[in-house]
């Protein structure tokens, strides 16, 4: 496709961000532009490319085989545009109006998003968080198409052009309920895998949070007696406190929770080291000065807990 004068760039961020939307309001609110200015620069992208792009799929829209090949060259336009039109400008948190969409476990979101929320709602109150929930065998995938900006996790391999730099250790401890008849007798290992477990597997592709667990289990042969198996670490401490079962939790999650429900803290069994929990993003916004602003700021309140 040879240059036209008439070219507008901003047409290719409306195209990245509906492709990553799959949804003309949400893209529209994404850009702060109106419904209408939205669905007609996707009537000019059809004509521009020659293809239909988003085309309906039952009750959603769906991006056609054509748009997903063009995607990664439109975001590597508008990353060079970018490049060529930031270098000598300021970031000004105060007036930014951008949504950032991350990725954080909830137990993540319970110690960590308080403290972030207030920071920002001090310094860049008309910035806009969108949290979702993990997929961790996606997570490539998701930064790579921008479906996603950044992940707060413990993630312990992670895919190619992806960033990483830790923000705190955490460890796992054993939780179970005030005055449970284990605690007199002691936990060791059989006791431990004897006791009815809740397991935490809070995204596809199961927990790296379980995954500790059973692999220092393996060592002796042992594995644990599964009772319940929850997709958030958030609700287990009220079971607990309620029941004879037990559970592995991060100790930060673990003892906020101890000054709320009469749970106790035990001593694992079992030699588990510590774990990064991390930011993790991907080189499309490593320079970007905005993330780079705010990946500053996740770093200073996750340094303060």
């Amino acid at each position: 496709m040879s240059w036209r004068p008439d070219f507008d760039l901003n047409l290719l961020v409306a195209f990245e961000v509906l492709i990553r939307e799959r949804h003309v309001t949400r893209a529209s609110t994404s850009l702060n532009v109106s419904q209408s200015t939205m669905s007609a620069a996707l009537s000019r992208l059809r004509i521009l490319f020659d293809d239909p792009l988003l085309v309906k799929a039952g009750h959603q829209l769906a991006p056609t085989q054509k748009a997903m090949a063009l995607l990664p060259r439109v975001q590597a336009v508008l990353g060079m545009a970018d490049d060529l039109l930031r270098e000598e400008q300021d970031f000004d948190p105060g007036s930014c109006t951008q949504t950032v969409n991350l990725v954080v476990i909830d137990y993540i979101d319970f110690v960590v998003m308080p403290r972030l929320m207030a920071e920002l709602g001090e310094c860049a109150p008309r910035l806009k968080l969108r949290i979702a929930g993990p997929n961790p065998r996606h997570l490539g995938d998701m930064l790579r198409s921008g479906q996603v900006d950044g992940f707060l996790s413990y993630f312990p391999n992670l895919p190619e052009g992806v960033r990483a730099r830790p923000l705190f250790s955490d460890r796992l401890v054993g939780v179970c309920r005030a005055g449970h008849p284990a605690l007199a007798r002691g936990i060791d290992v059989i006791r431990f895998c004897t006791l009815p477990h809740i397991a935490i597997e809070p995204g596809e592709g199961g927990s790296m949070y379980n995954d500790l667990v059973d692999r220092a289990l393996r060592h002796h042969d042992r594995r644990r007696t599964i009772a319940l198996t929850k997709p958030s670490f958030l609700g287990v401490p009220f079971v607990v406190a309620q029941s004879d079962l037990i559970a592995t939790l991060p100790e930060r999650v673990a003892r906020r929770f101890r000054d709320l429900v009469p749970i106790e803290l035990f001593e694992l069994p079992l030699e588990i080291p510590a774990f990064d929990v991390s930011m993790i993003w991907h080189d499309r916004t490593h320079h970007d000065a905005m993330h780079k602003w705010l990946r500053g700021v996740i770093a200073r309140v996750c340094a303060d807990l």
